[in-house]
C-alpha cells in the first residue's frame, strides 16, 4: 500500500478500550509477526500509553501516558514520510507500513486494525 493522504488530526482518538483490544489481539499473536507486525504492535502499544518512545522518531511524550492526537498523527506523517522516502530509511520499509496502517486506524481510517500481517 502507498500512502496518499495524511488523516487530519482530530480532538480525539479512537476510544482507549478499543485500541487496547486490538493491542491484546495483536500480542496474542506475536510469535508470528514479522517486521509489518512487530509496527503494528509497537504502534499499538504506544498508542494505548504502554511504551514511552514513538514507534518511528523515537521521541518520548512530553507528558506520561497516551499520546494525544496531534501527537499520534505526527507519528502517523513520520511513518509516511518513510514509506516515500523522504525520511531516509531510518527504519525498516515493512515496520513502517505496520505502524503507518495502524496508525491510521488509530486516528479513524479504516473500520478495523490492521491484521499482523497486513492483508
Amino acid at each position: 500500500m502507498t500512502p496518499t493522504t495524511s488523516p487530519e488530526p482530530q480532538s480525539a482518538l479512537r476510544p482507549h478500550e478499543e485500541i487496547s483490544a486490538a493491542l491484546a489481539l495483536a500480542a496474542a499473536d506475536r510469535l508470528s509477526a514479522g517486521r509489518y507486525g512487530r509496527g503494528v504492535i509497537g504502534a499499538l502499544r504506544w498508542a494505548t500509553g504502554g511504551r514511552v518512545t514513538a514507534p518511528i522518531t523515537a521521541s518520548a511524550p512530553m507528558d506520561a501516558g497516551r499520546p494525544c492526537a496531534l501527537r499520534v498523527a505526527e507519528e502517523y506523517r513520520a511513518a509516511r514520510g518513510e514509506l516515500l522516502g523522504h525520511a531516509g530509511r531510518t527504519v525498516e520499509l515493512d515496520f513502517a507500513r505496520g505502524v503507518h496502517d495502524t496508525l491510521a486506524w488509530v486516528c479513524g481510517g479504516p473500520d478495523g486494525p490492521p491484521t499482523l500481517t497486513g492483508r
